[in-house]
This record gives C-alpha cells, sequence and structure tokens, in this order.
C-alpha cells in the first residue's frame, strides 16, 4: 500500500478524532508527509517496505540535522502513531509494533528505577482483578526485561510457575527466543492474578471482558494509572527494560549475556548500559 495514501487516510482519521486538536492533526501530516519523502529518498514508497530499521534511520536523519530536541520526540511519537494505525486498522502487512521503542533514546538518555522507586511503583493494592493483572506485568517485565508488545503475546502455556520460568520470543516476536527464571515475589504474583480469571482465554495478560490486549499503548496506559496511584512520575514500559538490564549488569553479566536476556541481535546499542554499572 502506498504511505502517502495511508497518510491522507490517517489525516482524515485524526481529523475525526475528538481527542486530537486540529493544531496536532495540522503538525503530525506535516511530520509524516516529512517522512515520506525521507523515505522515498530511499526508495521506500510502499508501506510494507517500512520496517523498525527506517524509524530509527529517519530519527538519526534529524539529529544529524541538529532539530531541537522537542521537533524530533513530536515527529518521532507521528511516525509512530500513524505506524500503529496502520498495523492496527488497516490490512496493510506491517509486522512490527513501532509503539514499542527498538532502540537507545535520543542522547542515550537512559532512565531506569532505583531499588526504592521499583517498591513504590508496585506499592498499589492489588486485591481487584485489573490490579493484580498489573502487578503481575509489572513485575514480569522488571524480572525480564519482556517488552510491552512481547508481552500480549505471552501464554500462560509459557509460563511454568512450578519451576519458575518463562519462555519469551515465541511466534511472531521480533527478539530472540529465550528462557528467563521468576523471582519468588513475581511467581506469586502471577499465580494470583490467575486465581482471579475465570475464562479460557490463553493470553497470560488480558484485557477488559478476558480478550486479549490488542495495543501496546493499553498496557502502558495501565502502568501509568498505577503510578498515579502511587504518586510516581509516569514510568514507561521500556524504562523497566532498562532496569532490568542495569539490574542485571549490575549483578555480573557480560554484555553478551544481556544481549541473550533482551533477545537482541548485537551488542551495539545495549553497550550504553555499561555506563551505569
Amino acid at each position: 500500500m502506498r504511505i502517502e495514501s495511508l497518510i491522507e487516510e490517517f489525516g482524515a482519521h485524526l481529523a475525526d478524532d475528538e481527542h486530537t486538536s486540529p493544531r496536532t492533526v495540522e503538525f503530525y501530516e506535516a511530520d509524516l508527509r516529512e517522512f515520506a519523502r525521507f523515505l522515498a529518498g530511499n526508495d521506500v514508497n510502499e508501506i510494507e517496505n517500512v520496517g523498525v530499521g527506517s524509524v530509527m534511520e529517519f530519527r538519526n536523519h534529524l539529529l544529524e540535522e541538529k532539530r531541537k530536541r522537542f521537533t524530533v520526540y513530536r515527529k518521532d511519537a507521528a511516525v509512530r502513531r500513524f505506524l500503529d494505525w496502520v498495523r492496527t486498522a488497516t490490512d496493510a502487512n506491517l509486522d512490527f509494533d513501532p509503539i514499542e521503542p527498538m532502540h537507545q533514546p535520543l542522547d542515550q538518555q537512559i532512565v531506569f528505577l532505583e531499588d526504592e522507586e521499583v517498591e513504590q511503583l508496585l506499592s498499589f493494592p492489588t486485591h481487584e482483578p485489573a490490579a493484580a493483572r498489573d502487578a503481575a506485568a509489572i513485575r514480569l517485565m522488571l524480572d525480564t526485561g519482556v517488552t510491552v508488545s512481547e508481552i500480549r503475546g505471552v501464554l500462560q502455556s509459557d509460563v511454568d510457575l512450578d519451576a519458575a520460568q518463562i519462555q519469551l520470543g515465541g511466534p511472531g516476536s521480533h527478539l530472540a527466543p529465550r528462557a528467563r527464571r521468576l523471582s519468588d515475589e513475581t511467581v506469586e504474583a502471577v499465580r494470583g492474578y490467575l486465581n482471579t480469571r475465570q475464562d479460557d482465554t490463553p493470553e497470560l495478560i488480558v484485557g477488559r471482558a478476558a480478550r486479549p490486549v490488542t495495543t501496546s499503548k493499553s498496557l502502558q496506559n495501565a502502568i501509568w494509572k498505577r503510578c498515579e496511584q502511587v504518586g510516581m512520575w509516569r514510568v514507561s514500559p521500556m524504562n523497566l527494560r532498562h532496569t532490568f538490564a542495569i539490574r542485571l549488569l549490575r549483578k555480573g553479566a557480560s554484555l553478551n549475556d544481556l544481549k541473550d536476556a533482551l533477545g537482541v541481535r548485537d551488542t551495539t546499542n545495549i553497550g550504553v548500559y555499561k555506563k551505569f554499572v
């Protein structure tokens, strides 16, 4: 499908969204047309040929032009929102989740949680099923580095609570298959959450009416809700993945160990974590 045509459709979609201001629509359309021109310069005109590398290259292109940070963040957000809409609302064959950042942030500004912040984040009551779910998801992210897009595809059969182990990187994941150990606290949280379930949905983490979680943003919003509940700044799923990575290195793991744990192909981008050890 042609990228330019999809941008026009997306613009119309935004214009009909009561939560998106006309000014935002104007900015997003301009940002996306710049993205399309950049792709065309690399002979990419069909959305099926856009990959994670395209998003990274566009961001790097903006940084090399020394654009203002706010501008780069806005354009990056526009591209990711557009691609997520393409992936979830059209028939285009886009096989990656652009909401999940696939590379280090601007200026390699890694934001992670110290132990006391982790304790604060997990201090919300878990009596309600939704809260039990969110606690289980947060602990899994902290324990394993699982991405927010990956965790949506994890099945109950991928988890062996008796062996305290989870299998990640299954079919459809862009990350490598890997098995990770779970802490006693995470095993307890997952077991407690599953005990609140009265459905046959195979996915481990489910949304309303026990349906599979369809977007990464819904889980991100759930985490933000818990942050507000405990009086904390908005922690993103990527912050939790950063926290996992830094904790692992602080325990003495090598970059190769971390590469395998994160399910990534090489150590190029994860070397930035070394300065926090």
